[in-house]
C-alpha cells in the first residue's frame, strides 16, 4: 500500500513538472506583462501626482499674489474714500458756493520748530509758497493755525499759540474781532466793538477779511465775554486738534492767490 502510494505521488509530481515546462513561457509572459503595468501605472500616477503638486503649489502663488494686490487696491480704495469724505466734509464746513475758488494743498509738518513749543512746527515746502504772505492751516474741517514764513521756509503756529492771529466772525451778529491764541484749546478774540451783544455757544468763523483763511470756516464756540475799554474781548473754545497736526491742509483765499500773481 505504501508502495502505491509513492507511486501515485510520483505521478502526480511528474505530471506538474510537464506542465510547469509546457506552461512556464506562457506564465512568464503573463507575470511580465503584469509588472510592466504595474510599473506603467505606478509612473502615470507619480507623474499625475507631480502635476497636481506643482498646480497647487502654482495656485498657491497666485492666490497669495491676488491676495497681495486685492489688499492693496483695498488700502488705496479706502484712502480715495477717506479724501472724498475729508473733502466732502470740508466743502460742507467751509459753505463753499459755486464762486469759491480757495486753494487747499495737503502739507506733512516736518518737527517742530522749538522742543518744549508744539503750536510751531516747520512745514514740508508747498508747491504755491509765497513768502511774503501768510496762509491758513484747516485740519478736520477747522481752522487750527496760520502759516508765515521765518528763514525762508513756512513756519506753521498753531491756534493755542499767541503768535497766530487771524480774522474772525462771531455769532448771528457777526461780530468781527482777531483770534490770539491762548492754549492748545482756547483763544481768545479781541477788538469786538463792545455793542454788540454776544452769548455762550455763539460760533466763531473765519471773516476771511485778513486774506488768510476764505469766509466761513469753524474756529470754535464762544465760552465767555469781558467788558474792556471800548471793546470786548470773546474767550472761546477751539473745534479743532491743535496737538496732534498729523496732515494740515493749507488755504488761501481765490482773491489773495490773485493778488499775489
Amino acid at each position: 500500500m505504501n508502495r502505491f502510494n509513492r507511486k501515485i505521488t510520483l505521478l502526480i509530481l511528474l505530471g506538474i513538472v510537464v506542465l510547469f515546462s509546457l506552461y512556464s513561457a506562457s506564465v512568464r509572459t503573463f507575470f511580465v506583462a503584469f509588472t510592466t503595468t504595474i510599473r506603467s501605472a505606478y509612473i502615470d500616477m507619480t507623474h499625475a501626482i507631480e502635476d497636481a503638486a506643482k498646480k497647487h503649489f502654482d495656485q498657491a502663488e497666485t492666490i497669495e499674489r491676488v491676495q497681495k494686490e486685492y489688499e492693496t487696491l483695498q488700502k488705496r480704495l479706502l484712502e480715495c474714500r477717506s479724501d472724498a469724505s475729508k473733502y466732502r466734509f470740508m466743502k460742507e464746513a467751509l459753505k463753499m458756493g459755486p464762486d469759491t475758488n480757495a486753494t487747499f494743498e495737503p502739507v506733512r509738518p516736518e518737527g517742530y520748530a522749538m522742543i518744549g513749543n508744539f503750536q510751531q512746527l516747520w512745514l514740508d515746502r508747498f508747491e504755491n509758497f509765497n513768502p511774503m504772505r501768510n496762509y491758513g492751516v484747516v485740519r478736520d474741517g477747522y481752522a487750527v493755525g496760520i502759516v508765515v514764513e521765518k528763514k525762508l521756509r513756512p513756519l506753521m503756529i498753531l491756534a493755542g499759540d499767541p503768535e497766530c492771529t487771524f480774522a474772525v466772525y462771531i455769532g448771528g451778529v457777526r461780530a468781527p474781532g482777531i483770534a490770539m491764541g491762548s492754549d492748545a484749546r482756547h483763544m481768545v478774540v479781541k477788538y469786538i466793538p463792545q455793542w454788540l451783544r454776544l452769548k455762550p455757544g455763539d460760533e466763531v468763523v473765519t471773516s476771511g477779511l485778513d486774506h488768510i483763511f476764505p469766509p466761513g470756516i469753524p474756529v470754535g464756540r464762544l465760552l465767555s465775554t469781558q467788558k474792556m475799554q471800548g471793546f470786548q474781548n470773546a474767550y472761546i473754545e477751539l473745534y479743532g486738534d491743535t496737538l496732534h497736526p498729523d496732515f494740515v491742509w493749507i488755504t488761501s483765499p481765490a482773491a489773495a492767490s490773485k493778488s499775489d500773481s
